[in-house]
Parts: structure tokens; C-alpha cells; sequence
């Protein structure tokens, strides 16, 4: 009688000229977030972008209802984007957001020869709308600033870190971290570490008169009230680092005091260095500055501000309004 050959659930791939063999088993996917998660963390991943992933991993399992990592299937990553968006409600940016690490999270299995393919690949992202831009006219920033109480500590300090994300666009969690040994007074720039940078790169970031003056002496002023070991430039009542969304609540409560809310007008620290990429543009900087400045990897992410900072558009629509005129 013949022999009749069956499946041994070995698949086989190619990879520089040299044949693996991944073998089919029962791994599950908590084995793989012990896994995964040393080999994130031994490649320098910062503990907070494991844990996300890990969180991201553990809740698209959930979704699919199912164990082995072996038995996910394209359709199961087409359940999971149906399920956080008509379920959960999440915006398709979070959804991309998600499904992007748990894709990451496969490719890293392939790379580790555990998987022999990624299922998720050719899931593409959603696509989504362009996000506006909430930038702050500056009529709009005179009557937020005047708001503030400079005469208080707290006041003082909340009008210090609004005018540096105003002046040198630092985002909200970079003004949290913000050391004095950051700040070179002498040479007016910031210089932000690479562990303080969402890229991970050491930026300088220029600093104008004003904003020199104004954190040196909040600093100084930091020091004779909370002593020599005071180590940020924003602080809260005892000298300490401030919560990470102190300023965007402060900011948001004079938005209200201003009347700005009413108006639609978002007040928070990522408006004001929405702000800051704004009227650097107008007044004559170029694009790649402006990138280097804003910290961000691609210059596509910048180039956003571009749409904001066409003058001639309304003085163009004007003039040709004119010389078109329809009365009726």
C-alpha cells in the first residue's frame, strides 16, 4: 500500500539564501507578551511604549476570542478595526494607532522566527481626515494671557510655560519635564535630551529675549522659595515637578474666563505651539527650521502649518470677488 504523506504543520520560508522551519505550536499570546516585551526592552523601547503595546496585544486577542497566536488570520484583524470602531467607538486616528503596534508586535514574532509570516500585512491603516490646525490669532493669545494672574506663583509659572510654548513651540509634556540645567541662559536656547524628545534626538530649541528673561526669573525666583534642589522650571507649591496635564487644565480655565470656549477656540499648550509654527512661518522662517524646531521626523508633519500661512489667499478671493460683482 502506498504511503500517504500528511500535513506536518512545518512551514518552511526563505530568508538570505538560508532555508528556517518554523514550527507550528500552541503559542499563546501571553507567552509572547513575556517574550516580546524583553526583547522590546533590550532593543532600548521606553517602558511606556511596551507597556501600550503589550495593552494593545492582550485587547486584540480579546476582540478575536482566540489564543493561539498561530491561528490569526486576516480576517480576524478585519474583526478587531469593525469592533474598536463600531463597538468601542474609538476615532480611526486610535484605531490606526492600535493596530499599528499589534502589526509591529507580528513582524517583530517573524523577525524572531517564532512566526513564519505577519497576517496583518496587507492590512492597510484607515484613512482619515486631516486634522485642523487650532491655532490662536493673536487678538485670541492677548485676551488668554491677560487672564493670567502673574502677581500669584502659580500665575506667574502658568504664564512662563504658556510663553515658551508660544515662543518656542515645546509640547505640553516637554514644559512637564523641563529641567534648569536644560535651559542655557547665556546662549538663549533649550536643549531638550533625547530622553525629554519624542524621537528620541537631543533638539535645540531658541529661545527669544523675553522668554530668556521671564524663566530666569522664575527660576531664580524657584530657588529662594524651594531652595538650591529644585530641579524643573515648572514647579507646583512645594517645589516639586508639576502633574502632567496641570497646564492644559489651567489653560482651559482661562479659555472659559476669556470667553474663548464660547467661541470655539481650544486652549491648551498644543495651541499655542500650533501657534508658535503658525507665526513663525508668517514672519519669513522656513519649513526646515521650523521642523527642527518642532521636533518632528518628517517634514511632512510640518508642511501641515503651510496651509495656514497663506496670506495672499484672502486678498486674492477679495480681488477677484470684485471684479466679478453679482448683485442680487
Amino acid at each position: 500500500m502506498r504511503k500517504k504523506i500528511r500535513r506536518t504543520g512545518v512551514v518552511k520560508r526563505r530568508e538570505s539564501g538560508k532555508e528556517y522551519e518554523v514550527q507550528r505550536v500552541n503559542l499563546s499570546y501571553e507567552k509572547v507578551v513575556e517574550r516580546i516585551s524583553k526583547v522590546y526592552e533590550s532593543e532600548g523601547y521606553r517602558h511606556r511604549t511596551v507597556r501600550d503595546y503589550m495593552s494593545y496585544w492582550r485587547e486584540f486577542f480579546e476582540i478575536i476570542k482566540k489564543e493561539n497566536v498561530f491561528d490569526v488570520t486576516k480576517e480576524d484583524f478585519r474583526r478587531y478595526i469593525t469592533t474598536l470602531l463600531d463597538v468601542r467607538k474609538l476615532s480611526p486616528v486610535t484605531v490606526n494607532i492600535r493596530l499599528v503596534s499589534v502589526k509591529a508586535i507580528f513582524s517583530k514574532l517573524v523577525k524572531e522566527e517564532l512566526l513564519s509570516s505577519n497576517p496583518g500585512e496587507e492590512i492597510p491603516k484607515l484613512k482619515i481626515d486631516e486634522k485642523k490646525i487650532y491655532a490662536l490669532s493673536d487678538s485670541q493669545i492677548k485676551r488668554l494671557f491677560s487672564m493670567v494672574d502673574t502677581d500669584s506663583v502659580a500665575g506667574y509659572r502658568d504664564y512662563c510655560a504658556m510663553l515658551t510654548a508660544l515662543y518656542c513651540g515645546l509640547r505640553s509634556n516637554e514644559l512637564n519635564a523641563l529641567e534648569i540645567e536644560d535651559v542655557d541662559f547665556d546662549n538663549k536656547v533649550i536643549l531638550l535630551p533625547g530622553a525629554k524628545n519624542k524621537n528620541r534626538k537631543t533638539r535645540m530649541i531658541p529661545m527669544t529675549e523675553k522668554v530668556r528673561n521671564e524663566l530666569h526669573q522664575l527660576v531664580t525666583e524657584n530657588i529662594e522659595n524651594f531652595g538650591r534642589d529644585v530641579k524643573h522650571v515648572f514647579v507646583n507649591s512645594f517645589g516639586e515637578s508639576i502633574r502632567h496635564d496641570l497646564i492644559r487644565k489651567r489653560m482651559n480655565m482661562y479659555g472659559k474666563k476669556s470667553g474663548l470656549d464660547k467661541e470655539g477656540v481650544r486652549c491648551s499648550p498644543h495651541s499655542l505651539r500650533h501657534s508658535f509654527a503658525v507665526r513663525f512661518l508668517r514672519g519669513g522662517g522656513d519649513i526646515r527650521t521650523l521642523q527642527t524646531i518642532m521636533g518632528h521626523s518628517e517634514i511632512s508633519t510640518t508642511q501641515v502649518y503651510l496651509r495656514y500661512t497663506d496670506e495672499d489667499l484672502f486678498d486674492r478671493y477679495q480681488e477677484a470677488s470684485k471684479r466679478n460683482p453679482l448683485d442680487i
